[in-house]
């Protein structure tokens, strides 16, 4: 949805005319374009072609829209008015009329509606989004009596409209020209540069809901999950004259591929635009077409998935794999953990050693984090207290287990050993290649995509570009195995100590970035904090919307529910070990609904320990966490410890998720 000066003036003409009790507007009085754009959107519609009246949506927000120019542009202050409890209104403001509207002015666009959306989910207005949605009268000031505090909210405007946009049905209707539109322009995420920024074609795809705009102003642009898939089917198909892809014609393929039947002509319609082949078969471009078809009517996802991983831990994958090949040849080179502890302090050891010769003096031109590092190797004389006391092995394997990338297990002679997963393999095979940090945020910039009206931010872009996941207009090809990895990884509950701080100091909602790291101050480093929060995302325990809000996930909120009685300062009171053994428990015990308790007969311990896949050492360490933390009692799993495996599911999808990549490949 797109409202800029010449649809705002387009709307009220429509129901200026409709309180005249005209009948419809004539088409030959307006732009013909603007009301294609509005059609589109779902808030006019062509009574014949050359009739044009409003939807009920588009006089509504003809409606709100007349409100905020009769309140005018200037800020207002209405002391004491009550918005609801304790809160009153400081300030606010409304719009000037569309006509005193600068050119190319956007009152509404995808790059808005990601804004009140996350006002919406975090209770508040974020930091990016202030003045953006109080310039458009989207937002108010508020005092929250009770807690004594000020911060913007969306104000009753704010809330129509995005009351608004949801209910709308926007149409899908693509010409031969719009077609070659779509095929010319990169599918994203890439600069705004790239689109022919405000023109009809532009228009008609943000009105269909084909492309997004960052947040706040509209930086970066990329195609929505439902555009993918139109873009992907042009590039494919859809050749031709006239229209070449619309929800006709979508529909048509859909009830052809079910039954296999179909008019002459409509099975040559579709065989002529490609979708269908010369003998009947569905063609590539007609996959994608039924990809965009049921996306057209099921919608996007509402959840983004992401994933992280520092270099230190993708290390940590290849000494795993080289120590399973140096096995093959001495059985004595499996990777248990202090097999693998002394293979990991030779390797910083030689690369630090290699770092001080390069930069001598110069160390500060190294990265802080590694700088650090670097001057306490210059000094140290026990190099395994140094790794120690700078690098964290047993937390590196907790998080590498906790996103599928690494089991531990037990060997014939009741070792515990450490593996690679299928997917840790690949993700060590993409570190091969380049080795290096790769945060949420920029996996994130993908993954955000695929609702209807996300773009990543100038930051999160960057962010892409530099882990290598953004080329100049697309995911590279370790961007769309991220992507993939963020939406098919199985998730399992863990915090680190410093996760843990981080994650104790954020609310289900109500808070931004900037207030995160002022309440850390002193306590974590800046990095250590932004780290946290990559991971924490990535776990899909909070979410860090485009405005600079954090909100706690449905997952994160269960989590803080079964974390409640863990005694304070208590590290890693959740890990993959204490998840595999609680599931272990509840798998041979029995359920007590009522008490919300499983209980378990001591003779089956065994077998749940069979179950685990945990050695007798690492089953009694995650046994002995688990009492402190209160997840299980003497025999039993308590109500907290049900609760972290709840967790567990909310952490990932609940059904398969329909990813790009699947249809690529």
């Amino acid at each position: 949805m797109v409202i800029t000066k010449k649809h705002a003036i387009a709307l009220e003409r429509l129901l200026a005319d409709e309180e005249a009790g005209k009948p419809y507007t004539p088409v030959e009085e307006v732009d013909e374009d603007t009301f294609d754009e509005l059609e589109m959107m779902g808030l006019a519609r062509y009574q014949t072609p050359v009739k044009i009246v409003p939807t009920y949506l588009g006089r509504e927000l003809a409606y709100l829209l007349r409100e905020l120019y009769e309140q005018g542009p200037k800020p207002y202050a209405e002391d004491e008015e009550e918005v609801g409890g304790d809160l009153v209104i400081l300030e606010g403001r409304g719009l000037a009329k569309p006509e005193e509207w600068e050119e190319g002015w956007r009152w509404l666009g995808t790059e808005v509606i990601a804004m009140l959306d996350a006002a919406e989910r975090a209770g508040r207005v974020g930091p990016k989004a202030e003045g953006p949605l109080m310039e458009r009268g989207l937002a108010v000031r508020v005092r929250d009596r009770e807690k004594k505090t000020e911060y913007l909210t969306l104000s009753d405007a704010g809330r129509r409209v995005l009351e608004l946009y949801r209910a709308a049905e926007p149409g899908l209707e693509i010409s031969a020209e719009l077609a070659e539109v779509i095929r010319k322009v990169p599918i994203g995420p890439a600069p705004a540069s790239e689109l022919p920024t405000g023109s009809h074609e532009e228009h008609m795809l943000e009105a269909m809901r084909l492309i997004a705009y960052s947040v706040p102003a509209s930086d970066v642009y990329a195609f929505t999950a439902l555009g993918q898939a139109v873009k992907r089917a042009l590039e494919l198909g859809g050749f031709g004259t006239g229209d070449v892809l619309t929800s006709d014609i979508l529909w048509a393929l859909a009830d052809y591929a079910d039954s296999g039947e179909a008019t002459e002509a409509g099975l040559a319609t579709l065989q002529s635009l490609g979708y269908v082949g010369p003998s009947g078969e569905l063609l590539p471009a007609g996959e994608w077409a039924l990809e965009a078809l049921r996306l057209y009517t099921q919608g996007a996802r509402p959840d983004v998935w992401s994933f992280a991983i520092e270099a230190e831990e993708a290390e940590v994958l290849k000494t795993i794999a080289a120590l399973w090949k140096k096995a093959e040849q001495n059985p004595e080179e499996v990777p248990t953990f202090e097999r693998l502890r002394r293979e990991m302090v030779d390797r910083k050891v030689r690369e630090y050693k290699a770092l001080v010769e390069k930069y001598g003096r110069r160390l500060d031109e190294l990265p802080k984090k590694k700088q650090e590092i670097a001057k306490k190797f210059a000094e140290a004389k026990d190099l395994a207290k140094w790794y120690e006391e700078n690098f964290d092995l047993r937390e590196a394997l907790m998080s590498l287990e906790s996103f599928q990338l690494v089991e531990s297990g037990v060997d014939e002679k009741g070792r515990e050993v450490f593996r690679l997963t299928e997917l840790g393999e690949k993700v060590r095979e993409d570190q091969e290649r380049a080795e290096r940090d790769v945060p949420s945020v920029a996996v994130k910039a993908i993954t955000m995509t695929r609702k209807t009206f996300s773009a990543p931010g100038l930051e999160w872009y960057q962010a892409g570009r530099e882990a290598g996941l953004l080329g100049t207009g697309e995911p590279t090809e370790s961007g769309y195995f991220y992507a993939h990895l963020a939406e098919h990884i199985r998730r399992s509950p863990h915090l680190s100590k410093y996760e843990l701080l981080v994650f104790h100091k954020i609310p289900a909602r109500g808070m931004t970035e900037d207030e995160l790291y002022q309440a850390l101050e002193g306590k974590l480093d800046r990095e250590r904090i932004r780290w946290a929060l990559e991971k924490l995302e990535a776990r899909h325990l909070i979410d860090v919307l485009p405005d600079g809000n954090i909100v706690e996930t449905e997952a994160g909120e269960l989590l803080d529910r079964a974390l409640a009685g863990v005694p304070e300062g208590f590290g890693n009171p959740v890990t993959p070990l204490v998840v595999r053994l609680l599931r272990a428990l509840r798998e041979v015990g029995t359920l007590y609904v009522k008490e919300k308790r499983v209980r378990i007969l001591p003779r089956n311990i065994e077998a749940a320990i069979r179950l685990s896949g945990l050695s007798k050492e690492a089953w009694e360490n995650a046994m002995e966490a688990a009492r402190v933390a209160g997840f299980v009692g003497r025999n039993s799993v308590n109500e907290a410890g049900l609760l972290i495996l709840e967790v567990a599911e909310k952490m990932n999808p609940g059904e398969e998720v329909h990813g790009l990549v699947e249809v690529v490949a």
